[in-house]
């Protein structure tokens, strides 16, 4: 009997520190954070029953307050809305068919915050917002009230022209997924939701390419066949005609000087069948500077009326010489080789006396400064101020009708 006394006393202090283990364990627990869930609405979408037709609207934010806009001809008494809330968020009102005549406040509240916003309709009779032809030509309408303009280079075809539009309403027509002929007397686009319609006139202005009309030397002969008397015949074998596969014509002009001005060619403009007497000059030529030349690889004078500038393509750097000198050193410019084949670009107007230099047809000039007193009107390769210079000429081409950047008369239309 002893025995199972103490067997139940020995029990029952096994009992009593499980209960005092169990409380401290009781006491450790801490309930755990609520993660903050912000109340929002995050979209709002309209389900028009009535007319089965499910709108795309734009909702603007501002604050609390939300915009819904929707197209001219929609019931706003009437919306079917669905509004979506944050994850374990509430709405009061509940959604469903809506009167949006007058705004509504709505109650949100999320597990740790309650806001309210205000939603109001907004109609908005059918428009267009975009108009891009992507066949024929690409072009990107502009649109000004109830016109589209389209900037069209002349002689393209646009009696089955392609496009993509971005509008409010239900319909285009003529359907984007089709074709529109804008050669028709005043091609319109309309914008149609149910019992309105919003009507542009499409308006083409056309332009053209500046065409080349000036005088073009490839190289093919000697500059005394191409222009008589161009240089003295005692220096004719400074200019040589070499063949060259990677020549325009194939063949170029290698042109060596002797550290004077006798052996030069002057392009004079009247006696190329131009403008005598030019407000504007245009000229391009393709040159490779030989590596192993003298000091430089080509030196210019370019005249125009009383004003002339000094062009110099030398072994470290281009530089012109006018009412300033300015110039780029190819140290600066790592990826320019000047005994590559390079085009050069050169402007002069005389009426602004300026002068402007673009190389291998990039729209931004390298170089830019102001043409100084001189006298005639010329241009004179190997005539720059003296020095040994060797290279090759591909082309020269010469336009007196104007200072054309390379966009304005692209290199293809003098080539083709």
């Amino acid at each position: 009997m002893k025995t199972k006394m103490n067997d139940i006393g020995a029990f029952g202090v096994l009992i009593a520190v499980l209960i005092i283990l169990f409380t401290s364990c009781q006491e450790d627990v801490v309930e755990p954070e609520r993660v903050p869930i912000k109340a929002e609405i995050k979209q709002i979408i309209i389900n028009n029953s009535v007319s089965n037709v499910v709108f795309q609207n734009k909702v603007e934010t501002d604050m609390d307050t939300i915009t819904v806009t929707v197209p001219q001809g929609t019931d706003v008494s009437q919306l079917d809305l669905d509004i979506l809330v944050n994850y374990f968020g509430t709405l009061e009102p509940e959604a469903g068919i809506t009167d949006l005549t007058n705004p509504i406040v709505y109650t949100v509240t999320s597990n740790t915050e309650t806001r309210q916003f205000l939603v109001q309709s907004k109609i908005v009779p059918p428009s267009i917002s975009t108009f891009v032809l992507t066949s024929p030509v690409e072009a990107v309408g502009t649109i000004s009230g109830d016109s589209i303009i389209l900037e069209i280079l002349e002689g393209i075809d646009l009696s089955a022209a392609m496009f993509t539009a971005e509008a409010f309403g239900e319909s285009i027509v003529p359907d984007p997924s089709g074709t529109i002929d804008l050669t028709v007397d005043s091609p319109t686009l309309k914008v149609i939701n149910r019992d309105f319609e919003a009507v542009y006139n499409i308006y083409i202005e056309y332009y053209n390419v500046i065409e080349f009309t000036g005088a073009f030397y490839d190289g093919t002969v000697h500059p005394n066949v191409f222009l008589p008397g161009s240089v003295a015949n005692d220096e004719a074998d400074r200019w040589v005609v070499e063949s060259n596969p990677a020549a325009y014509g194939g063949s170029v002009v290698h042109f060596t000087s002797l550290g004077d001005f006798s052996g030069s060619a002057a392009f004079d403009y009247g006696d190329l069948g131009l403008d005598d007497s030019p407000d504007e000059v245009t000229s391009i030529f393709r040159v490779k500077g030989i590596p192993d030349a003298g000091e430089n690889y080509l030196e210019i004078a370019f005249k125009i009326g009383d004003l002339r500038a000094k062009f110099y393509l030398e072994k470290d750097n281009i530089e012109i010489k006018g009412g300033s000198n300015v110039k780029i050193n190819f140290a600066d410019w790592t990826d320019f080789d000047p005994t590559a084949w390079n085009t050069y670009r050169v402007t002069m107007n005389k009426i602004t006396r300026s002068i402007v230099l673009y190389v291998n047809e990039e729209q931004t000039p390298v170089l830019e400064t102001t043409l100084k007193g001189n006298s005639g009107d010329e241009i004179d390769f190997g005539d720059g101020g003296g020095g040994l210079y060797e290279c090759l000429i591909d082309y020269i081409a010469i336009e007196t009708t104007g200072a054309f950047t390379p966009e304005d008369l692209p290199l293809s239309k003098i080539l083709q």
